[in-house]
């Protein structure tokens, strides 16, 4: 099976112009059985240009998991100012989580006090970590997502991840496409 997963990953990633790309499988992002859109996907073109990240379309106050498990390092959860206006691209609340292969997983644009979880705290993948809301650089509540770690310099890259789905299976995700957690 993980034979598969490389080749999938060998096929997929030869699309993404990117330096990185690992075989994981996450989980999404939100309660299980729920199905969300994904508003913005890959290399987007409003907020994603060069970057492999996801905008799932959550109304405010819903409930974020843990798309993969490992430890909260870093959480800002103190701001109530949001728009789509680049002028608020550094009033996002937000939850980072290490993970133990040295990528992080990101979750921004929580809802103020949103973050249901610590610094230091360790998470299971589908463990309730936040709630969603739209501070920071967005036009309307929603979870952003991405997966990424750093390369020899300390520069910051983004990489294609793949996602169990109940209706579409393991996969990349694509802009305007419904996906259902198990």
């Amino acid at each position: 099976m993980r034979l598969t997963f490389f080749f999938l990953l060998v096929l997929f990633s030869s699309s993404f112009a990117q330096n990185s790309s690992h075989d994981y499988v996450y989980q999404l992002p939100f309660e299980s059985g729920k199905t969300v859109l994904i508003m913005q996907g890959y290399n987007g073109k409003y907020s994603h240009k060069n970057k492999f990240a996801l905008d799932f379309r959550l109304k405010k106050g819903k409930f974020i998991c843990a798309a993969r498990g490992g430890k909260v390092v870093k959480m800002v959860e103190h701001n109530n100012e949001g728009g789509g206006n680049i002028k608020f691209i550094n009033k996002a609340n937000y939850i980072v989580i290490a993970h133990d292969d040295a990528t992080y997983g990101g979750y921004w644009h929580l809802e103020q006090n949103g973050a249901l979880v610590e610094v230091g705290d360790s998470v299971n993948a589908g463990d309730i970590i936040g709630r969603s809301g739209s501070t920071g650089f967005s036009s309307m509540a929603h979870l952003h997502f991405m997966v990424y770690s750093y390369d020899k310099k300390g520069k910051q890259y983004t990489m294609p991840t793949f996602f169990n789905t109940k209706n579409k299976g393991i996969r990349h995700l694509k802009s305007y496409s419904w996906v259902k957690r198990n």
